[in-house]
């Protein structure tokens, strides 16, 4: 699946919000890192318990 700008048009803000933030800012506060070795994820989890 791929985003375009036309994704995230209803998300834009209006030139009267407070918060000055970039949109790209936004998201990068509201992202996860998906990148991630689930094998080795799974083995440290084992060895916390």
């Amino acid at each position: 699946m791929s985003l375009t700008a036309d994704d995230f048009a209803e998300y834009l803000r209006s030139s009267d919000d407070v918060d000055d933030r970039p949109l790209g800012e936004a998201l990068a506060d509201l992202s996860i890192d998906v990148d991630v070795d689930s094998v080795e994820a799974v083995r440290e989890a084992r060895e916390r318990t």
